[in-house]
C-alpha cells in the first residue's frame, strides 16, 4: 500500500506538466474566439489585442486570417478609425484578397454609424475602383450621403460630390 505523502508527491509530479501547459499562449483560433467575444461585449481594446495576436501568428492564406483581420478592423473603428481605414484598405485591396463586397459594406456602415465619414468615403472610393459594377457598394455612397446630411458634415458632402453623389 502506498503512503499518502508519497501518493500526493507522485500525483503532483504527474500533474505539474499539464497544469503549467495550460498557462501558455493561446492558439490563433483561441485568439480569434476571444476577440469575437470581446467585440460582443464592446471591449474594443481586448478585442484588438486578441485579433492582433491571432494575426501575428496566421499566414494571410489561412481561412482564419480574414476573420481576425475583419475583427481587428471592427475594433479599430471604435478606437482608431483612421487606422481601421488603413488596415481594411491594405487587406481588401491586396492581390487575391478574400474581402467580399459585403465586407466592404460592413466596414463603411460601421464607420458611417460612428460619423467617421472621411474614412467611410475613402473606403467607398477604393471600393468603387475595386468593384466598379457592384451596385451594393455604390448604394453605400447614398447611405453615407444621407448620414452626412443629417450630421451637417459639409466636408463629407463635398467629398461625395466629387464622387458623383450630389
Amino acid at each position: 500500500m502506498m503512503r499518502p505523502n508519497l501518493f500526493f508527491a507522485l500525483s503532483l509530479a504527474l500533474l505539474a506538466p499539464a497544469v503549467t501547459s495550460c498557462g501558455g499562449d493561446a492558439t490563433p483560433a483561441e485568439n480569434v474566439t476571444a476577440g469575437s467575444t470581446a467585440l460582443g461585449k464592446s471591449d474594443w481594446k481586448a478585442a484588438r489585442e486578441s485579433f492582433d495576436k491571432a494575426l501575428a501568428a496566421l499566414p494571410a492564406t489561412d481561412p482564419a486570417y480574414k476573420s481576425a483581420k475583419l475583427g481587428q478592423v471592427e475594433a479599430l473603428i471604435q478606437l482608431e478609425p483612421e487606422k481601421a481605414k488603413s488596415e481594411f484598405l491594405a487587406f481588401a485591396t491586396a492581390q487575391g484578397s478574400a474581402a467580399s463586397s459585403k465586407d466592404w459594406r460592413n466596414v463603411m456602415s460601421k464607420l458611417t454609424a460612428k460619423a467617421k465619414f472621411k474614412e467611410a468615403i475613402a473606403i467607398l472610393e477604393a471600393g468603387l475602383k475595386q468593384h466598379p459594377g457592384d451596385g451594393d457598394i455604390k448604394a453605400m455612397g447614398d447611405a453615407i450621403k444621407v448620414a452626412a446630411e443629417k450630421a451637417g458634415d459639409s466636408e463629407a458632402l463635398g467629398s461625395l460630390a466629387g464622387l458623383g453623389y450630389l
